[in-house]
């Protein structure tokens, strides 16, 4: 009987279930899954949580530590600070009338200001004697050939005037022998010409120009002065000096200081040269003059013979003069053609000799190579007159003029030698 009632049953129940399907067939349960910005909105909440917490912790920590060591500072330790001392504050006098009493040494400035008025004096009294010597260089690009110009300035003196034209003296080192047509003079007062090389000689650093008088006019002419010739073997260490010209490289420009040495020899061919060296601060490519306190003219700059350092140097000018005297005259002189040294006297001594000067290098082609002069030989005597140091030598021997006949004195291996030649030029 039961199961009967539950066959009855079971078309009934199928019958509501398509009913139900047919009505809410359109409804179906299915996951949707989250999107990317949800996701990515979470992790950013849990992160920025983190964050939070930990800066949250890190501040209490803080706290703490500054709490706790200030307690442990002040209420557990016993260290107290020291007091520090300063020097005094310096008083300064008060003078009746509440005028403060003066505490420079005014007449220390009024030295060191009198100082200074000298030497303005001396560079506005020597404007006049100074010039400006430019060039114009031509270099060539070695990948394509091109050749560009550029101008190079140096500063020269007037040393003399012959009654037609500036003699200028410039250093040699500076110039470049290929541009020997391109040289502008640019006198006191602005006036400019074309300069023509006179006379020079390479390895003393010595260049002589001209520039005739024939533009100027005649109250130009008398406006540029010879430059006053001083004595430098009055200069000792500590002598004050003034750098006047390009001593720094640039131009024109003026600087001060004292000699620190004047020990340094150079030789050269038949000569030497002595180096005065000072304390006035150089640079590349100085050129000008130094000059006494007196505006006299001392020394010729240079920077071809330096050995080292950056301060400013200059050739004695009692060593050149001799040399100076040849190239203003364009007077052609006798060459020996050696370079020699000056000999100490304790080892004269050794070698039982008086006096002398050694040969050092004999120049190919020169008198003393075809004399057969060597290195080592030391010379005595030129003539019947000791030679003593090498500047002795240059004087003695430029004596003579040319196809006279001369006797060089001179000691080979221990022996006395002597040699008779003519002179040439």
């Amino acid at each position: 009987m039961s199961q009967a009632k539950d066959k009855n049953k079971e078309p009934e129940k199928l019958n509501k279930k398509a009913e139900t399907e047919e009505n809410y067939g359109f409804i179906k349960e299915e996951r949707v899954p989250l999107n990317k910005w949800t996701k990515r909105k979470k992790i950013l909440r849990s992160f920025l949580l983190v964050i939070a917490v930990a800066v949250l912790f890190g501040v209490i920590a803080r706290c703490s530590y500054g709490i706790s060591d200030y307690v442990i500072q002040h209420f557990f330790t016993n260290n107290e600070r020291e007091q520090v001392n300063l020097p005094p504050t310096p008083t300064v006098a008060i003078e009746p009338g509440g005028k403060e009493a003066p505490v420079i040494d005014n007449k220390a400035f009024e030295n060191f200001e009198g100082v200074m008025k000298g030497v303005q004096i001396a560079s506005v009294a020597l404007q006049p004697s100074l010039v400006t010597v430019s060039y114009v260089k031509e270099i060539v690009d070695p990948v394509f050939s091109d050749i560009t110009e550029s101008m190079t300035n140096v500063s020269g003196v007037v040393i003399a005037k012959n009654g037609t034209e500036f003699l200028i003296y410039t250093p040699y080192s500076k110039m470049d022998e290929a541009s020997f047509d391109k040289i502008k003079v640019t006198f006191y007062g602005g006036v400019s010409e074309t300069g023509v090389v006179y006379s020079y000689e390479k390895e003393a650093d010595a260049l002589i120009l001209s520039v005739p008088y024939k533009n100027f006019r005649k109250n130009e002419v008398e406006s540029i002065v010879e430059v006053k010739f001083g004595n430098s073997t009055d200069l000792t260490l500590g002598s004050a000096v003034i750098a006047l010209g390009f001593p720094d490289g640039q131009g024109p420009s003026v600087d001060m200081g004292f000699i620190t040495s004047r020990a340094q020899k150079v030789y050269i061919s038949d000569m030497s040269l002595e180096i005065l060296r000072t304390n006035i601060l150089g640079g590349r490519g100085e050129s000008g003059i130094l000059v006494n306190t007196k505006g006299e003219l001392v020394g010729l700059i240079t920077n071809q013979f330096r050995d080292g350092g950056y301060s400013v140097e200059a050739i004695s000018l009692e060593k050149i003069m001799p040399l100076m005297r040849f190239l203003t005259n364009q007077s052609e002189y006798p060459k020996f053609g050696a370079v020699f040294r000056d000999i100490e006297d304790d080892v004269l001594s050794q070698l039982n000799l008086q006096n002398g000067i050694i040969i050092e290098e004999v120049n190919e082609g020169s008198a003393a190579a075809s004399q057969q002069f060597r290195q080592g030989d030391i010379i005595t005597k030129v003539g019947d007159v000791p030679v003593t140091s090498v500047e002795e030598f240059f004087t003695f021997y430029t004596s003579y003029e040319k196809n006279s006949t001369v006797e060089i004195t001179y000691y080979r291996n221990g022996k006395e030698m002597k040699k008779s030649f003519k002179i040439t030029f």
